[in-house]
């Protein structure tokens, strides 16, 4: 039988098997690049009880930063790396897997049928003007819900004031970034129209232990080769709003990347590569509530395109010559109802739907290729927000019920015994409730309880043509999370002002975890076998002192365990799980009519300084607990200046200083220190590329 492995996800878990990781599936002011802010701080009001960070990248276009590393920085999400800047990456939230995680693209799920796992890696940053995400809840507003919670990413807006911009970046490892973007408003029409490129050799000098961790006296220093990637991101937005109660949006993005896969450090693979294309188009219609009747309406339809071609020649990553190619097509939409019904209650219903179709084929195959995938499903969800004692105790009751139809005919080149085809349907009712407390106009109690589900895949249900044999039996896994804690936002004290305190305890319980159980040589099947308790504390911190000197600081504790029937497993450490993670940010600016002391202010330009320190635990990297990887102190430094030309602005970025390049993931190395510089027009804090 030949193996035929479905692209980069199924090529990383070869890459895992064989680097033995055993994981489950994987007047200018202080201009922070990240801010946090509280949810009502987003253009709409998405969920009032759930604990959620608002990071504005509106001057992301300024550096190099990466979506994976604004996402590391925030309480209770932690992001796994297989390589640097441009490779594969994952979003872990409260404990979470990847896989239990939904991430949105202007409230567009990204997740695929065929494996639900995001890789960040293919979401440029700069087109971006903020990320959201929800830790442990699903709002009405989106489709799909999850278990861990929700990243929702958000393309930029035409803003009031016409503006151009523009920005290019250089740095360590021949990496290089160009940023274009122009919009203007024209009666009632807008439009915004966005370009990024980024490439780099990603060619990093690291240690290959040639596989053998527990004999260093083989270790040798080598270049990270066929690491090389080029990514081009093109988004565009048109809006039509004539000034009545009707408005329309239309957006869309390409997207495209070409990157190599070098595989695990210890055996590097020269010839392999992925190519991705995808095309996503969304048109939004929004009805503002006329005066004689409380009633919101929004409603989407989109369309994505997914092509993926995965190029193994030699055989290196997948053991066998392949040349793989998956078309992915995505129809959906959806429609959102809110409204008031008297003075307490703040109803809203959800109604989407959305059609996926997954074409693979793999040119060196003799076989003939597999028929067509597909899954179809459907939201219905509602939910209460009961308001009282003038809006200081909130009450938000809601029911969810998800419907999936998986369809695949079986696939006739595989014997019987291994085939694995048909139709299954399945659906679950996700409950909720939300409190939301202010006793106080600075102090917010917050606490959520709901359940969430993550259904099976297709690879899981149907299997991939290759080891992995499907089990259309499988269940959905489950989880009921409880979160409770407060957001205090302290008055302004003397020099101090804008310090928010916050705080969160949460609790999760998962059931019927999807494991892959080997039942024969170099073959596995899926199966519900285990199960996992998780609780922990998140904490976060910022503040301002003579706005001159920011404080930004987030701690996780988490404790994720195996609970489950299998002794083997049973009260480990859940892999990829560190017990504390800590981001530490002190930035210091200055400006004519906020000069340093001591520093006359027409000898300095404004700009502003930074130190950022992230500490992450050792933890587990597989689920036998065998595996162990050291704490790691990664320290970032920053310098923006602003030139004596409008709105230009330089920036220069010192990455992992101290060059911890304690990996991520077992086997797949990440780059020492780093270099970056940046130049950039119109995207500063005194441009008009961003919004008040």
């Amino acid at each position: 039988m030949r193996r035929s492995v479905p692209l980069l996800v199924a090529a990383l878990a070869a890459l895992i098997t064989r680097a033995q990781a055993d994981d489950e599936r994987p007047a200018p002011r202080l201009g922070e690049v990240v801010v946090t802010a509280p949810a009502e701080d987003a253009d709409e009001k998405r969920d009032p009880t759930a604990f959620t960070t608002v990071v504005d990248t509106a001057e992301a276009p300024m550096g190099t930063e990466t979506l994976s590393e604004v996402l590391n920085e925030m309480a209770g999400v932690h992001v796994r790396r297989f390589g640097g800047l441009e490779n594969f990456s994952t979003v872990s939230i409260r404990g979470s897997s990847p896989g239990q995680v939904q991430v949105y693209l202007d409230g567009i799920p990204l997740s695929r049928a065929d494996n639900e796992v995001v890789n960040l890696a293919n979401l440029a940053l700069g087109p971006v003007e903020r990320v959201e995400v929800y830790r442990g809840v699903t709002p009405l507003a989106f489709a799909q819900s999850a278990p861990g919670g929700v990243v929702n990413v958000v393309t930029r807006r035409p803003g009031p004031t016409p503006f151009t911009a523009a920005s290019a970046s250089v740095g360590s490892f021949a990496t290089r970034e160009v940023n274009a973007a122009h919009s203007a408003v024209k009666g009632p029409w807008e439009y915004l129209a966005f370009g990024n490129y980024f490439g780099t050799a990603g060619d990093f000098t690291f240690t290959n232990d040639l596989g053998t961790t527990a004999n260093p006296a083989d270790d040798r220093v080598e270049r990270r080769q066929n690491n090389q990637a080029n990514r081009v991101d093109l988004t565009g937005r048109l809006g039509w709003r004539p000034g009545g109660p009707l408005s329309a949006t239309l957006t869309t993005d390409t997207f495209y990347v070409d990157r190599g896969v070098p595989g695990v450090g210890s055996i590097q693979a020269l010839d392999t590569s992925l190519e991705t294309f995808r095309q996503l188009g969304n048109l939004s219609v929004a009805l503002a509530s006329p005066r004689a009747l409380p009633l919101e309406a929004s409603g989407n339809l989109w369309v994505v395109y997914q092509r993926q071609h995965f190029d193994d020649p030699e055989g290196e990553i997948a053991l066998v010559p392949e040349d793989v190619e998956q078309r992915t097509t995505a129809v959906g939409g959806q429609v959102l109802l809110r409204g008031a019904v008297g003075a307490h209650h703040l109803p809203g219903l959800l109604l989407a739907a959305d059609h996926e179709r997954l074409a693979e084929r793999d040119s060196l195959s003799p076989e003939p290729p597999p028929p067509d995938r597909a899954q179809l499903s459907a939201t219905i969800a509602a939910e209460d927000e009961i308001t009282v004692f003038g809006d200081r105790l909130s009450v938000l009751p809601g029911l969810r019920w998800e419907i999936f139809r998986d369809d695949f005919p079986g696939d006739p080149s595989e014997p019987g015994p291994l085939r694995a085809g048909g139709v299954k349907v399945q659906d679950f009712l996700s409950p909720r409730i939300g409190v939301r407390v202010t006793p106080h106009p600075r102090l917010t109690l917050l606490s959520n309880l709901g359940r969430y589900a993550r259904v099976p895949n297709l690879q899981e249900l149907f299997g991939d043509r290759g080891v992995l044999v499907g089990n259309p039996a499988l269940k959905p896994e489950t989880a009921v999370n409880l979160d409770a804690g407060f957001r205090l936002q302290a008055p302004p004290l003397g020099a101090l002002s804008g310090a928010t305190l916050e705080y969160a305890y949460f609790e999760s319980r998962v059931d019927d975890l999807i494991l892959l159980v080997q039942n024969a040589q170099r073959i596995v099947r899926p199966e519900n076998v285990t199960a996992a308790s998780i609780t922990g504390h998140e904490l976060s911190l910022r503040g301002r002192l003579s706005e001159r000197l920011g404080l930004f600081a987030t701690y996780t504790h988490q404790r994720a365990v195996d609970d489950g029937d299998v002794t083997f497993l049973r009260g480990n450490q859940l892999p990829g799980r560190p017990a504390d993670e800590l981001t530490f940010r002190l930035e210091l600016g200055w400006s004519p009519d906020r000069p340093l002391p001591l520093v006359p202010a027409p000898q300095l330009w404004p700009g502003r300084v930074f130190y950022e320190l992230d500490f992450i635990a050792g933890n587990f990297l597989d689920r036998a607990n065998e595996r162990f990887i050291d704490n790691r102190l990664l320290h970032n430094l920053g310098l923006r200046l602003a030139l004596p030309l409008p709105g230009v602005w330089l920036d220069f970025e010192v990455r992992n200083a101290g060059s911890d390049q304690t990996p991520d993931v077992l086997g797949f190395p990440v780059p020492g220190v780093s270099f970056y510089g940046t130049i950039s027009y119109g995207f500063g804090p005194d441009g008009a590329a961003k919004r008040p």
